[in-house]
């Protein structure tokens, strides 16, 4: 098998390994708080792995369309939610790649991955009232305070592995 045919077989695997891991860190029930305006998901720390590889772009993506599909609200969520991971773990790499200190990658992903949660704000204020906290500020306050303790956490933790495993590769 050639090079190229194992790296892509790799980052195949890696994928979908990333993937599995978001759905099944969301499935346990004493660290996963879903839907509606607080939303304590530990496979958000998982965001931060953009910062590494843009396949983690793609991993994000398929765990959280799955995710919400099977257990959020539906293919509406698995469709909003998706698309945002996908805009917002792209964003997360393009920055941090101009960002050569690796603590604050982390911090500048943190923040972007927060911020973005307007998205999921605007996601629930419009096709589910019910889940909303209210109006559209006090839906995304709560969703950026419930995003930004996950990828603090997972910034700890994903920096931890990085010093023992190499995620670039």
């Amino acid at each position: 098998m050639s090079n190229h045919k194992k790296s892509q077989a790799r980052n195949i695997t890696l994928i979908g390994v990333v993937a599995a891991l978001y759905i099944l860190v969301g499935m346990i029930p004493p660290f996963n708080l879903r839907g509606g305006a607080v939303q304590i998901r530990p496979g958000e720390g998982f965001n931060n792995l953009a910062i590494f590889n843009k396949r983690y772009i793609i991993a994000q993506t398929i765990g959280v369309f799955i995710f919400n599909l099977f257990f959020g609200l539906g293919i509406i969520d698995a469709i909003v939610g998706g698309l945002q991971t996908l805009v917002m773990t792209w964003v997360v790499y393009t920055v941090t790649q101009k960002i050569k200190n690796v603590p604050l990658k982390f911090v500048a992903s943190t923040l972007i991955v927060s911020l973005f949660m307007f998205w999921i704000a605007a996601e629930l204020v419009i096709f589910f009232p019910k889940s909303a906290d209210g109006s559209f500020w006090a839906t995304y306050g709560m969703l950026f305070i419930s995003e930004l303790a996950s990828m603090i956490v997972g910034s700890i933790v994903i920096y931890a592995v990085s010093k023992t495993i190499n995620l670039t590769k």
